[in-house]
């Protein structure tokens, strides 16, 4: 072995030893996996801890804080939403420019060919080429056309030279362009994964928040009693809206035949009186419970005019349609409004998607019918489950 492998050998069993040597440190600062388990633990607990405390505040609702966490966790989807629709928009102008700078590119490839086989010419012919040209001529006129030709020729070297100097100059300003592209997307990137992760902790503190809640009795039957309270508040808002009339049969005249708000969703919860098994709550339900994946379009089972499209407190963002006769239909916990205040839609028109906003048990849609101020139930008027 030569003098090299002597130096190699030497410094490698130096590394050797100092890894052995440092082995027992590094196993002693190591944690254990099982502490690491303890520490998460704690930390989850802490944290459940603080939101049990900001739940059972008397001076917050219980409705209001779940609203609270709604409202973070939808401006945080629509943040990313935003962000994810630039940063598609970036990436497409970005395409584009690559596009252009190849055609430009190609261009700049076929202007340079163009001047070598014109240099490498005159080259060729030395500095007695233009003279033997015009001079080789054997009448004047042959030689006028000859001058003739080396202005033409020499007015094409210089659009070539132009040419290929605007090309440079296109390709310096598209390279430039790609580059600040590349920078305004890195950014978004950067934001794109800042808003994914306010997002998920304000979708971690509302689980948590259903959680507790469906573990305490406490906070859930005073959850009950805010939701009778919403209801309330809701009967007012309906009676407050006015329905005109009750004469009429249109809205009527579609009884059994109305479509689902929600294609092929099961009813989870249904109308009237429902008793809840664990905590032994009873509650008097003024709608149907519709169970479907979140984000499932929800769409107006009859024409109408939206007379109330926002949030409220105990159903999340809420849509109420006014179909005249005094008929209305309601729809909760949604996200995503697609309609507002005033506005005409028709049946079948997707007022919004079902999502948990303002829910005590996830995603679902929650759906009323209400003739004269009073709710009905909807099972005899609508199709559901097709």
């Amino acid at each position: 072995m030569g003098a090299c492998g002597h130096r190699f050998f030497g410094l490698g069993g130096l590394l050797i030893c100092c890894s052995l040597a440092l082995a027992p440190v590094c196993l002693a600062q190591a944690a254990h996996p099982i502490q690491k388990d303890l520490e998460g633990l704690g930390k989850n607990l802490a944290r459940e801890r603080r939101l049990l405390r900001r739940l059972q505040q008397q001076s917050s609702s219980l409705l209001q804080t779940l609203g609270e966490l709604d409202g973070d966790l939808e401006l945080a989807e629509k943040e990313h939403s935003k962000a994810q629709a630039q940063k598609a928009r970036l990436e497409e102008e970005q395409v584009e420019l690559r596009k252009q700078h190849e055609v430009a590119s190609r261009s700049l490839d076929g202007v340079q060919a163009r001047l070598k086989i014109r240099l490498r010419r005159l080259y060729k012919d030395g500095q007695l080429g233009w003279l033997n040209l015009l001079f080789g001529a054997g009448t004047f006129s042959e030689g006028l056309q000859r001058a003739g030709l080396l202005r033409l020729l020499a007015s094409q070297d210089q659009r070539l030279i132009a040419e290929t100097r605007r090309t440079r100059a296109f390709l310096e300003k598209s390279e430039h362009r790609i580059d600040i592209q590349k920078k305004e997307l890195a950014q978004v990137a950067a934001e794109v994964v800042k808003r994914r992760a306010r997002a998920k902790t304000a979708k971690a503190e509302k689980v948590q928040a259903l959680d507790l809640l469906s573990k305490k009795k406490a906070l859930h039957t005073r959850a009950m009693r805010e939701l009778k309270r919403s209801r309330g508040r809701l009967v007012k808002l309906v009676a407050t809206i006015g329905g005109g009339s009750t004469k009429g049969k249109g809205f009527a005249s579609w009884q059994g035949r109305l479509p689902s708000p929600v294609a092929k969703a099961r009813v989870e919860v249904g109308f009237g009186r429902q008793v809840d098994k664990r905590f032994q709550t009873v509650t008097q339900h003024q709608g149907v419970d519709l169970r479907a994946p979140k984000g499932t379009p929800v769409k107006a089972v009859y024409p109408g005019t939206v007379a109330f499209a926002g949030p409220f407190q105990g159903y999340g963002l809420l849509v109420i349609l006014q179909h005249g006769g005094g008929y209305y239909t309601l729809y909760g916990h949604l996200t995503g409004l697609k309609v507002r205040k005033g506005e005409k839609v028709r049946q079948g028109q997707m007022v919004g998607a079902l999502g948990d906003t303002g829910s005590l048990k996830g995603a679902y849609l929650y759906f009323e019918i209400r003739r004269g101020g009073q709710a009905v139930d909807p099972t005899p008027w609508v199709r559901f489950g097709r």
